[in-house]
């Protein structure tokens, strides 16, 4: 685990923009890992070794990262299950065995100390290469600790899986691809007591879930830096030399400053030539700029390129004169057809014009006939009124003429829009055929000039297509004038640049020249002393090479260890991010039977350092609360659980190897466990292999699953060791699905223990399967007599109950007869069948009793495998 995961640290690091220095230091760790790890903190132990082998490898340790296994690899084919385990000798295993793994579902039985996790660490062996629990031992060879004890021999185990296409293939460790396939209750039980422990050992019992305790312990172990007390970083005749020229230290410190300051301006002048050109250098720049005797410079040859005067655009268009065509075209058509509606409405419009005068000489003569001047009171008809009636009857004539006389006025403007276009070819084309065709100011255009335009001329070309030519050569050469003036736009720009580096440049070479004159100065003031000290000098240069050795290992070492601590502080995050949503969902299904409030709508998990485990529920998803606070120690182990669990079903492995939940899971949860693993649809299409030391469990599973799934399943037993050093496996134990068990006793015609068998599979079935079939469809609300508060269900009386909800008019399963009539088989249309005597007979003890039938005991355990089928 520790070797695994820091190979994964090293592709993280596998980089250019990580010094090569601190990749030679990773590489040192990763060739010397077997001496490093035994090794701690206490009396600098660890350091002083990383010291002694930096400095004696330095020179020859490679930068270079090598790739992790699985990528230099071919690729590995991926697997559906594990077919087979061949093990020993390993651990508790004396001898060889073969486990036949070759199901969907392996269940393994044995009470503690049988054996049953040194089968879980064969598997760990032989899929990821190590046991994490020989590793957290710091056994530097895990064969010592995995050998067997008794014939003092190791083998390891060789496993055989099933590839997608169905074929045989042996596994090759994998650390990488099997990592997450493993479920260890030592890991859940830890993360269970995470209430105890700071905010900041909340993550680091996030890695203690993945199994990276012994990873976190090699990193501690590592101390920041490496201080003077374990390495020479100064140089002692380096000291010497320093207290001598302490009276100089003024005129040396001119020196240094100065060379960096010229240091600092060769950057400066090549990141300010980069700037102005990728490539280029600083004398080759000032030149450009400025210019010399045989070249003008960029910003002289741009300065006399702007000052060029632009030509003033005309804003014509083609589209534009076109589309003021199409409208004057379109509104002479519309004219004429409104003129023609009205002339064939000419009667009605001198009605129109009669009524109008009739209704203005009304102020006039109000009581009166305008025509005949008799009183209003003696004419049959009022004429004023008869006015205003037909005239509101033509009042589409109305609008037709207000209509007719908008249409003009839009037709004058677009000959107006005409005039200005024409006008403005002729100002720029001179001399121009279409001078003759200017409107004077003063002047409207008409049809009459209108038409005229569309008239051939002498050249056989009408003036609407001279302007149609002149418009577009005009659209032409104002494109032309925007490329000018964006070009021109584009010089500018330059020339700002160019003018701003012409700055920089006059404030750089100022700088030189200033620093240049300072250590001329200083280095006049030290030629007497470097004379003096000739010797020491040399001395001094001769250890530069050690101490720079030394700094840079020092350095490398603090920078690879500051990285290493990030990845390891980063780990935890990095495998549970992305794992809220699914955990929410598996916590709930192990809480089914919780109320909704008592549901989780949102999990936060601690993604770094100081984050703390967060919560809320959904009867109020907005307010958050640290677990350790309102849930159970039950609670929070379901939350563990769901987060390996979740982690196992984000990376699509194909297996879930369980070991021992029992010990992991309080009584509370585990039916919903054992329902979320073998009864909902999130883990159907892996293969479950699982142990456990509790036998109520290990039957608890083989009844949850139907019939056919569990005679399908490998099944194993542990049994107790007697006097032998082997561990005693029962490759054929007896089935404890109890439809199985009597379909078994039947065919041996073991009549009495199949009745016995059957009647414990209608129990399970009813108090479970079909009580939850009828919640689901029906009303599962039953009325049940007990014979005393403390009495147990009585199994007629359930199923009974169970069989009158199923068989009501509004039960919501089309196909329940499917599920009802198995029940009334073995109830009876009566009330009082042989069945079910049977059942009450084969379960208790009688003497002397007639013997049962075996034709009737078959039909009651086929009516049991229907109803197990149905549901």
């Amino acid at each position: 685990m520790i070797q695994a995961e820091y190979l994964r640290f090293l592709q993280t690091i596998n980089t250019d923009a990580v010094p090569a220095d601190v990749r030679k230091l990773a590489n040192l760790v990763l060739s010397n890992m077997g001496q490093l790890v035994p090794l701690g903190t206490h009396q600098g132990q660890r350091i002083k070794r990383m010291v002694a082998l930096a400095q004696a490898n330095w020179d020859t340790l490679s930068a270079e990262i090598q790739p992790l296994p699985e990528q230099v690899a071919e690729q590995t084919q991926s697997i559906t299950q594990l077919k087979s385990l061949t093990v020993g000798p390993f651990r508790g295993f004396a001898k060889q065995e073969v486990f036949d793994l070759a199901s969907r579902l392996v269940l393994i039985y044995g009470p503690n100390g049988t054996g049953k996790s040194s089968f879980c660490e064969a598997l760990e062996y032989g899929l990821l290469g190590n046991v994490a629990e020989a590793e957290s031992k710091r056994f530097r060879d895990q064969r010592e600790d995995l050998k067997n004890a008794y014939v003092d021999r190791f083998m390891a185990p060789e496993i055989i899986a099933l590839n997608d296409q169905g074929d045989e293939i042996s596994i090759e460790a994998k650390e990488a691809l099997y990592r997450f396939c493993f479920v260890e209750k030592n890991r859940i039980d830890s993360f269970s007591r995470i209430a105890a422990q700071a905010p900041a050992k909340q993550t680091e019992l996030i890695s203690t879930l993945f199994g990276l305790d012994s990873f976190n312990e090699f990193v501690r172990n590592f101390t920041t830096e490496i201080d003077a007390r374990y390495i020479d970083l100064t140089g002692v005749k380096a000291t010497q030399l320093v207290q001598k020229r302490q009276a100089l230290a003024g005129a040396q410190q001119q020196i240094v400053t100065n060379n960096t300051e010229l240091q600092r301006l060769d950057t400066e002048d090549q990141a300010l030539a980069n700037q102005y050109r990728e490539g280029s250098n600083f004398s080759q720049m000032v030149i450009e700029l400025n210019g010399d005797d045989q070249n003008t410079g960029a910003i002289r040859r741009l300065e006399s390129e702007i000052q060029q005067p632009l030509a003033t655009k005309s804003a014509l268009t083609a589209t534009a004169l076109d589309g003021l065509w199409q409208e004057i075209y379109n509104g002479f058509t519309e004219l004429n057809a409104k003129r023609q509606e009205l002339a064939h409405a000419s009667q009605q419009v001198s009605f129109k014009n009669l009524y109008d005068a009739v209704t203005k000489v009304q102020p006039s003569s109000p009581d009166n006939c305008p025509a005949c001047k008799t009183p209003l009171n003696q004419v049959i008809v009022n004429p004023y009124t008869h006015a205003g009636e037909e005239l509101r009857k033509l009042q589409h004539l109305a609008d037709q003429q207000q209509a007719l006389q908008q249409l003009e006025q839009c037709i004058n403007q677009s000959f107006l829009k005409l005039t200005q276009i024409l006008s403005a070819c002729c100002n720029r084309f001179a001399p121009n055929v279409l001078t003759t065709y200017q409107v004077a100011p003063n002047i409207h255009a008409n049809v009459d000039w209108w038409n005229s335009l569309h008239q051939p001329m002498q050249d056989n070309y009408t003036p609407w297509q001279h302007l149609q030519a002149q418009v577009n050569q005009l659209e032409e050469a104002d494109r032309a004038i925007d490329q000018a003036a964006q070009i021109r736009s584009t010089k500018q720009i330059e020339l700002n640049r160019l003018r701003g580096l012409k700055d920089q440049i006059t404030v750089l070479q100022t700088r030189r020249h200033t620093a240049q004159q300072a250590i001329a100065s200083a280095q006049q003031a030290i030629i007497n002393f470097d004379t003096e000290n000739a010797q020491l000098i040399i001395d001094v240069e001769a250890e530069k090479v050690i101490v720079t050795k030394n700094q840079s290992i020092t350095a490398s070492y603090k920078n690879f260890v500051a990285r290493l601590n990030t990845y390891g502080d980063r780990l935890p995050g990095q495998l549970v991010a992305d794992l809220g949503d699914i955990v929410v969902i598996l916590y709930n299904a192990f809480n089914r039977n919780d109320s909704p409030a008592e549901h989780l709508a949102t999990v936060r998990l601690p993604l770094a350092q100081n984050q703390r485990l967060e919560i809320s529920f959904q009867g109020n998803p907005q307010r958050f609360f640290d677990p350790l606070h309102v849930l159970s120690e039950g609670h929070i182990r379901c939350i563990g659980l769901a987060i390996l669990l979740a982690k196992n079903l984000k990376e699509n492995c194909p297996l879930l190897i369980f070991d021992d939940p029992v010990n992991a899971i309080d009584d509370d949860h585990r039916e919903s466990i054992r329902r979320t693993l073998f009864e909902d649809q999130y883990f159907t299409q892996k293969q479950i292999l699982l142990t456990c030391h509790g036998e109520e469990f290990f039957k608890d599973i083989h009844n949850l699953l139907p019939a056919q799934t569990a005679a399908q399943s490998r099944s194993f037993a542990f049994l107790p060791r007697l006097d032998e050093s082997h561990i005693r496996v029962d490759f054929n134990c007896s089935p404890r699905n109890y439809i199985i068990a009597a379909r078994g006793h039947f065919d041996r015609n073991e009549i009495r223990e199949a009745l016995s068998k059957s009647r414990k599979a209608l129990e399970s079935l009813t108090k479970s399967k079909v009580w939850r079939y009828v919640n689901k469809h029906g009303d599962g609300n039953l009325s049940l007599k007990l014979r005393s508060p403390t009495a147990p269900i009585e199994l007629r009386n359930l199923a009974e109950q169970l069989k009158t909800r199923i068989v009501k008019g509004d039960f919501g399963d089309p196909n329940k007869n499917l599920v009802s009539n198995p029940i009334d088989i073995l109830l009876g249309l009566n009330g009082d069948s042989r069945e079910w005597r049977y059942l009450n007979k084969g379960t208790h003890e009688e003497n002397d009793r007639a013997e049962f039938d075996r034709h009737t005991v078959s039909i009651m355990i086929s009516a049991l495998e229907r109803l197990d089928e149905a549901l």
